[in-house]
């Protein structure tokens, strides 16, 4: 299986909102792995393209009630 990477910039990204938003993008099928920059503001994910795809995933941080840039 190939996986793609997503860096999803979330200028309100906190260590507070950390814990949500690794539930939230975990919880999206596919996810594989989830890391955080809080210097740089993003998170940088592994997914499987069969599975989900980069609109999944700023959807579910939207949803979450972050905003993405």
């Amino acid at each position: 299986m190939r996986t793609k990477t997503a860096i999803i910039s979330i200028p309100d990204l906190t260590s507070e909102a950390l814990p949500k938003l690794d539930e939230v993008l975990r919880g999206v099928a596919g996810v594989e792995s989830v890391d955080f920059s809080l210097e740089r503001k993003v998170a940088v994910l592994e997914f499987d393209p069969t599975q989900s795809n980069v609109d999944g995933l700023l959807r579910a941080v939207l949803k979450a009630g972050y905003r993405v840039s």
